[in-house]
């Protein structure tokens, strides 16, 4: 059996590794001056699933063989899961992004998305499955078996519910780095429109992570469902209106931000929420006690 599975040295090594592979994948066609060639695509996209990778490789390095199997569970059980909080999740970011384009189009003069997802699935209904796929692997797939796999159980257990979301949320953010210098990614874009903008994507993750650590503990450390909650996050409030405006793009994500906050103030003070966490994290402590 192996033992200090749950560690902190190993949460430190798997923010180090991960972050050092993906800024060194990502700033390497910045710094050598090759970004938008296929050579350079493919070395940035490959620091992409680091962190997923670190995670799988952690897991099947230090954990014992009872634990790994609980953790690739929650990756793929769709009954843990259950149907309610991803459909929640759906409603949540539709309404979001109805309501964000609407005041943009309707108060503030931006241009109308021109959905181009949304009329290549209304031309062919099964293109809903290639975007979808398009959805998972840009993003859950190459992240969550990290984020919320691997970090988010270790983080809550040493800061709690709000600190340990928030922390995770801020590493969540700061990885996207070399996004920020690569053209073509969203957060370029944002740079290039405003420091401010680019700048206020990082409490967005932080917020955001809130979120997504929030329907983690609904569904009892449901991977899965923290992934579905990215990849909806994504799929709605981005792909699915590309291309879109800069600023309806901040209209989002102020928008996303407010509903984010409301979640936090909820956490914050609401004592069945507290005691529902607080069951949690003591079952992520009882398993790491058990060795």
């Amino acid at each position: 059996m192996k033992k200090n599975w749950m560690s902190t040295k190993y949460l430190v090594l798997f923010f180090v590794l991960t972050l050092a592979w993906t800024w060194i994948c990502g700033f390497i066609p910045v710094l050598f001056g090759f970004t938008g060639t296929g050579a350079g695509t493919f070395v940035f996209y490959f620091g992409g699933g680091a962190p997923s990778v670190v995670a799988l490789f952690l897991v099947f390095l230090t954990y014992p063989k009872d634990k790994r199997k609980d953790y690739f569970r929650r990756c793929f059980s769709f009954r843990q899961t259950g149907v309610k909080w991803p459909l929640i999740t759906i409603a949540v970011f539709t309404l979001l992004s109805v309501v964000s384009v609407s005041i943009g189009t309707g108060l503030m003069g931006y241009e109308m998305p021109t959905m181009d997802y949304i009329k290549a699935i209304a031309a062919n209904p099964l293109n809903i499955f290639l975007v979808l796929i398009l959805s998972l692997v840009s993003g859950p797939l190459n992240e969550e078996f990290g984020w919320r796999g691997y970090a988010l159980d270790r983080l809550l257990v040493r800061f709690g519910f709000l600190k340990g979301s928030l922390l995770l949320g801020f590493f969540w953010a700061i990885w996207h780095l070399p996004w920020y210098f690569t053209p073509g990614q969203a957060q370029y874009n944002l740079l290039q429109d405003s420091v401010f903008h680019a700048l206020m994507f990082i409490p967005s993750v932080m917020m955001l992570s809130v979120f997504v650590s929030f329907v983690y503990i609904k569904t009892n450390r449901s991977i899965l469902a923290g992934a579905l909650v990215h990849m909806f996050s994504n799929l709605i409030g981005s792909q699915l209106l590309s291309s879109y405006t800069t600023g309806i793009s901040m209209l989002i994500r102020y928008t996303n931000m407010l509903f984010f906050l409301g979640v936090i103030v909820y956490a914050a003070f609401s004592r069945r929420f507290k005691e529902e966490a607080a069951s949690v994290i003591a079952s992520i402590l009882s398993r790491e006690q058990e060795g």
